[in-house]
């Protein structure tokens, strides 16, 4: 058919055409700079929007306090940071004891205040001792609770850890029975804080005051509880 004939001359034409053009094997010297300069306005960009990135997220980390440790943001000031209280040492407090007879035994409590400049904590529990005549008392120390537990009262804030602002006051209560045998002499009483924060003497009218022997075979026995925010602070 004539229309067959006419298509296979055009496609022929076609082909003719084509193999005359020439392979080009090079590109123009303008066209490889325009190339180079977008490469490296793209590679700049995308530096620039990573610093970006970085940048934002530093600045979100900082608002938060994370960039700063553990300390305390101070309210006001957006760049300074409260250190973290530190332990109460034997130097920070002073120590007096409270007694009042209970059913042939002495019980009350250990007030721990702190007469330092700064903010302290105490926690867990110290180790208490009781001299008289210039000896230590023999004692079966045993732990008991926090008064507020045996009160019936909510857990303090914060608790097991105390914290004390300057002037403000810790207790650990205690119950000593049965002090034989019959001690000759007041009593005096030491606490230790531990995890090396020190000695202190504890002081009181009452301090001395000493429960009677009622069970001579028995030995003397020593209850002392934890740290506790004091019933007054």
């Amino acid at each position: 058919m004539v229309m067959d004939d006419d298509l296979t001359q055009l496609e022929q034409m076609l082909r003719d055409r084509a193999a005359e053009v020439s392979h080009v094997q090079y590109v123009p010297t303008t066209m490889l700079a325009r190339a180079r300069r977008r490469v490296a306005r793209n590679a700049l960009a995308s530096v620039l929007a990573a610093v970006v990135v970085v940048a934002g997220a530093s600045a979100g980390l900082a608002n938060l306090g994370l960039l700063h440790g553990s300390g305390v943001r101070v309210p006001g000031d957006s760049g300074s940071i409260a250190p973290a209280p530190t332990a109460c040492a034997a130097a920070d407090l002073r120590a007096k004891v409270s007694l009042e007879g209970a059913a042939g035994s002495v019980e009350g409590s250990i007030e721990l205040t702190n007469v330092g400049g700064a903010t302290c904590t105490l926690t867990g529990r110290p180790t208490v001792s009781i001299f008289s005549s210039g000896s230590e008392v023999p004692l079966q120390v045993m732990g008991s609770g926090p008064q507020w537990e045996a009160d019936g009262a909510s857990q303090p804030q914060g608790w097991p850890v105390v914290s004390l602002r300057p002037g403000s006051a810790a207790s650990v209560r205690v119950r000593w029975s049965n002090a034989c045998p019959q001690l000759s002499g007041p009593a005096s009483w030491k606490i230790d804080l531990g995890n090396g924060a020190g000695t202190l003497d504890a002081s009181g009218a009452d301090a001395s005051f000493v429960p009677p022997c009622n069970g001579p075979t028995e030995p003397s026995t020593l209850e002392v509880g934890p740290f506790e925010p004091s019933a007054g602070a």
